[in-house]
C-alpha cells in the first residue's frame, strides 16, 4: 500500500524536474528598450547623429532584434554619410520583421541615394515601393511625384502629388509642385491656381513666385490676356521674387536673364506690330491708287473725262466730233 503513495511522489518530483530544466532552455522574455530608443529619436532629431548612433546600440545591446532602434540607426548613418552601413541596417531590418511604416522610411532613404547618382527611373521604382507600403504618407507621394517631374512625366505627375494634396491640403511644397504638373501638361488656369494656393499656405515662398513668372512667359497664352499684359505679368513676378531672395540671390540665379528674355518678347512684337501697320498703309495705298487708275480707265472708255480731268479735254480716240456752237446774232444798229 506505501509503495504507490512513494512511486506517485517519485513521479511528480521528476516531472517538475524536467519543466524547471525545460524553463531554464528557453530564452527570458524579449526586453523591449523603450527609453533607449526614444533617446536615440531625440538624438536624431537634435541633429546630432553619431550620439543617435550609440543610444541606438545601448538599444540594441539590450534587444538585438528590436527594428525601431535599427531605423534610428539607420537613418542617422544615411546623415552621417555611411550608406553600406544604412543599408546592412537594412537588411538586419528585413530579417527581423520590419513594419511597412518602417520600410516605408528605408526606401525613401535609399530612393534619395538614386536622386543623388542621377538614376531617375531607380529612384521612381524606390519611392513607389515607399507608397505602397504607407500610402497615407503625403510627402512620399510628393516625392515620387517630384521624380515624375524630373523625368518630365507630367501625366503620371498629375494624380500622384494630387493624391498628395488631398491627403496634407496643407503642403505647400506638394501645390508647388502639382502647379508644376500642370503646367507642363499646359493645363495653365490650373497651374496658376496651385501657385496661389502655396503661396496662399506660405505667403513669402519665393520659388512659388518664381514659378508663376516661368508660367507667364512660357505659357502660349493666359485667360483675358493680351500678349504684351503676359510677358509683363511674368515681369513682376520674376522682379518680385528678386526683391524677396534680396541678398541671398545667386549670381547664377536666372532671374534677371528671364526678364530680359520677357523684354526682348515685348521689343520683338512691337516691332511685328509696326511691321504690320505700315504693311497695311501700303496695301491701303496701293489699294486706292488702283482704284483711281481702274476709274480713270473706265471713264475714258466711256467718252466722259476721268474724274479730276481738266474742261476741254480731248474726245476719247474714235468719238464724233463735237458740234460747234452757233455765231452769236449781232444787235440791230439802234435807230438814227
Amino acid at each position: 500500500m506505501t509503495k504507490r503513495p512513494l512511486l506517485a511522489a517519485v513521479l511528480l518530483i521528476g516531472l517538475f524536474a524536467a519543466r524547471a530544466a525545460e524553463a531554464r532552455r528557453e530564452p527570458p522574455p524579449a526586453v523591449i528598450p523603450t527609453a533607449e530608443t526614444k533617446q536615440a529619436q531625440d538624438l536624431y532629431r537634435a541633429g546630432r547623429y553619431t550620439d543617435a548612433v550609440v543610444a541606438s546600440k545601448a538599444a540594441l545591446n539590450k534587444n538585438e532584434r528590436y527594428t525601431p532602434a535599427m531605423l534610428v540607426m539607420a537613418k542617422s548613418y544615411y546623415k552621417l554619410h555611411k550608406y553600406e552601413w544604412m543599408k546592412k541596417l537594412w537588411e538586419m531590418m528585413q530579417a527581423n520583421g520590419a513594419s511597412d511604416a518602417e520600410k516605408a522610411e528605408i526606401y525613401q532613404l535609399l530612393g534619395f541615394l538614386e536622386v543623388d547618382a542621377k538614376n531617375v527611373p531607380g529612384a521612381i521604382q524606390l519611392f513607389k515601393q515607399a507608397t505602397t507600403a504607407k500610402p497615407d504618407d503625403a510627402t512620399l507621394w510628393n516625392n515620387l511625384g517630384a521624380e515624375y517631374l524630373q523625368a518630365k512625366n507630367y501625366n503620371e505627375a498629375t494624380p500622384v502629388l494630387e493624391k498628395a494634396v488631398q491627403l496634407q491640403p496643407g503642403f505647400a511644397k506638394a501645390h508647388l509642385n502639382l502647379g508644376d504638373a500642370y503646367r507642363g501638361d499646359k493645363q495653365y488656369e490650373r497651374a496658376q491656381a496651385e501657385y496661389q494656393q502655396a503661396l496662399q499656405l506660405f505667403p513669402n515662398y519665393a520659388d512659388a513666385v518664381f514659378n508663376l513668372g516661368i508660367l507667364y512667359l512660357d505659357a502660349d497664352k493666359m485667360p483675358n490676356m493680351d500678349m504684351f499684359a503676359k510677358e509683363n505679368t511674368a515681369i513682376q513676378y520674376f522682379s518680385k521674387y528678386k526683391q524677396m531672395m534680396g541678398g541671398t540671390l545667386a549670381a547664377s540665379d536666372p532671374a534677371e536673364g528671364y526678364i530680359l528674355e520677357a523684354q526682348d518678347k515685348i521689343k520683338k512684337e512691337e516691332k511685328r506690330l509696326d511691321r504690320l501697320k505700315k504693311q497695311q498703309e501700303r496695301d491701303a495705298a496701293r489699294a486706292a491708287k488702283k482704284a483711281a487708275d481702274d476709274a480713270k480707265k473706265a471713264g475714258a472708255a466711256a467718252g466722259q473725262p476721268a474724274p479730276g480731268a481738266p474742261p476741254g479735254a480731248a474726245p476719247a480716240p474714235g468719238a464724233p466730233p463735237a458740234q460747234a456752237a452757233p455765231a452769236p446774232v449781232p444787235a440791230a444798229p439802234p435807230a438814227n
